[in-house]
């Protein structure tokens, strides 16, 4: 039996508050998913303990208490075994969830800020994407092993030293809120998506999920 020690920091730190440009850069002699990935040094990055819908009408909207708390917000879901932050940036509300929207699906959900916000890596992991890609405006793409990534979009910048085969710890600093791409105003697209990366669409060839959707992480992962 193995046991993969995901993050090492604790969740009682949690803050009580609260799509043609060219295509992406990928990083070369990749196959599939990476196996998980050692921790490298994690960041400041602590997720709210909540999650508020925004005023003034949300699309897709999730159930939520009367003072526009999200109900049974989980701050860290567990994906086929490894943990994510559910909102990868501090002090955000909802503007969209997840699936049908306007006739079209919506393969993540919208995090909004003001002033916009840093985006955090939601967990260890290696980049896979840094560029461009349509609709999605400047986006990035994390692998997390085990078939499993994020995907953040509509950033307005990324930080320095994010390249496709960074390898990249939790809570990580790795860009800011933004209204790249086809963004009405700067909010973060984060996805959450699993399968096999070696597809002919990459990224875009993997399966998305609500992230809302997930079972809450417990503390470590016990693999048989």
């Amino acid at each position: 039996m193995r046991v993969y020690a995901v993050f090492v920091f604790a969740l009682t730190l949690f803050a009580g508050c609260a799509s043609s440009p060219p295509p992406p850069r990928v990083a070369p002699g990749y196959a599939g998913s990476a196996p998980a990935p050692q921790l490298a040094k994690q960041g400041p990055f602590r997720p709210n303990a909540n999650l508020f819908l925004c005023r003034g009408g949300i699309s897709n909207s999730p159930r939520a208490a009367s003072d526009l708390r999200v109900v049974n917000f989980a701050p860290m879901i567990v994906v086929n075994g490894v943990a994510l932050a559910t909102a990868p940036a501090n002090d955000v509300c909802l503007t969209s969830g997840f699936g049908p929207r306007y006739g079209r699906p919506h393969k993540g959900i919208d995090l909004y800020s003001n002033p916009p916000g840093l985006v955090y890596s939601a967990a260890p992991g290696i980049v896979r994407e840094v560029g461009t890609a349509t609709g999605f405006g400047r986006q990035i793409v994390i692998d997390h092993g085990r078939g499993v990534f994020t995907r953040y979009a509509h950033l307005s910048s990324y930080t320095p030293g994010i390249r496709p085969g960074s390898r990249i710890g939790f809570g990580v600093a790795i860009g800011r809120i933004g209204a790249s791409g086809n963004a009405t105003a700067p909010h973060l697209h984060y996805e959450v998506l699993t399968g096999n990366y070696n597809n002919p669409r990459k990224s875009f060839g993997l399966k998305a999920h609500n992230p809302l959707a997930f079972p809450a992480w417990a503390g470590l992962n016990t693999i048989g």
